[in-house]
């Protein structure tokens, strides 16, 4: 790396700490206000909402980090073109498109470390974080209903169901399918109502289909109108958030996709955006870093606060874009890999031509 680049990416560096602390000290006071007059309502401990704090930091993290750098990329660069060191870089033979390198690179950098945290620490966060706020900040009723609920249990058997009922410990149009120990599946359950009692599930009106070698049959579906099953989960995993997306893994996620693709369910877009989105969530941190280059850069705004807000503009235009391929893609109107990698495709696109054009 080039003295120059070291210069750019050591001014960068300090200013995104600084910016990202700021984002997770606002989120969490903000969050802490919300919740103020339950914690002094119901007497919560201290400890509780230091766990639960600590808990929600990393998602945090993950979500403001490429905001962080947005605005800390095109604050260093406006600061730079107004005190005439982009002017130099480029006397000296750096074209804008050499210059950009070493913001590129601390967005690099830290979209390894997003995803690192993406993987390795949000799925456990999350897990508590979710119960913490749904059983002592009270964010969701306990009554409440849950539709299309899904969970596994310690011998790998899946269990998806259209509707749960809290309060009737019910489950209606219950799918279970299990797997051997190569994770293979060789048997799936389907009841249409499923209620827990003291001895166990309770299954009414369904079938029992048993799966050979690459999931083919190996007789034909057993019906039944009764079936009492002493199962390893109780109506409590079904409120537990251990199979939602935030808190698995990308192999986990991809291998629950498989497994409910398995038992029939085909509506799987929604797994499916959020898979792809663990892969350019990492990626937006590159891209924001471009955004806020060309947007300081461009020749009428230079060393202006305006070419600062039309990077944020262009920024936060570009987060907005993300959102709605998202939302795209769950409803299925474009395919999910096309909806969710379309807009950050276009933004760099867009950015690397603007470069090239003002080189």
């Amino acid at each position: 790396m080039r003295i120059l680049d070291r210069y750019a990416a050591k001014q960068l560096l300090p200013v995104w700490v600084w910016c990202i602390l700021v984002f997770v000290f606002l989120s969490c006071l903000i969050d802490l206000f919300e919740h103020l007059d339950e914690i002094l309502r119901y007497h919560i401990p201290a400890e509780t909402v230091l766990q639960y704090y600590l808990n929600f930091v990393p998602m945090v993290f993950v979500r403001a980090s490429p905001l962080a750098l947005l605005l800390s990329v095109a604050f260093i660069v406006t600061r730079l073109v107004r005190h005439q060191e982009v002017l130099a870089m480029n006397a000296s033979g750096m074209s804008l498109l050499r210059t950009v390198v070493p913001f590129l690179f601390v967005g690099w950098l830290v979209g390894l470390l997003v995803f690192f945290v993406n993987e390795r620490v949000v799925p456990v966060t999350a897990v508590v974080y979710e119960q913490l706020r749904q059983e002592v900040f009270r964010g969701q009723s306990s009554q409440d209903k849950l539709e299309n609920v899904t969970t596994i249990d310690r011998a790998n058997r899946l269990y998806h169901a259209r509707l749960f009922d809290p309060k009737l410990q019910e489950l209606k149009d219950l799918t279970i399918l299990e797997h051997d120990t190569n994770n293979h599946p060789k048997r799936t359950i389907y009841a249409q109502r499923a209620i827990y009692t003291a001895h166990g599930w309770l299954l009414l009106y369904g079938t029992i289909t048993r799966l050979g070698l690459h999931g083919v049959l190996t007789h034909d579906p057993e019906p039944f109108v009764e079936r009492l099953l002493d199962l390893p989960v109780t109506p409590a995993a079904f409120r537990q958030p251990n199979a939602d997306p935030d808190t698995l893994r990308y192999g986990q996620l991809r291998q629950l996709i498989s497994q409910l693709r398995d038992i029939g369910i085909t509506n799987l877009r929604r797994y499916q955006v959020e898979l792809v989105g663990k892969i350019t969530l990492p990626l937006m941190n590159i891209i924001v870093c471009l955004i806020a280059f060309v947007g300081s850069t461009r020749r009428a705004t230079r060393g202006h606060l305006k070419g600062l807000g039309i990077s944020l503009f262009w920024g936060m235009g570009y987060y907005i874009s993300v959102a709605v391929a998202h939302g795209v893609g769950k409803e299925g109107l474009l395919p999910v890999w096309i909806a969710v990698w379309l807009p950050h495709v276009i933004a760099a696109g867009y950015c690397v031509r603007e470069l090239r054009h003002a080189a």
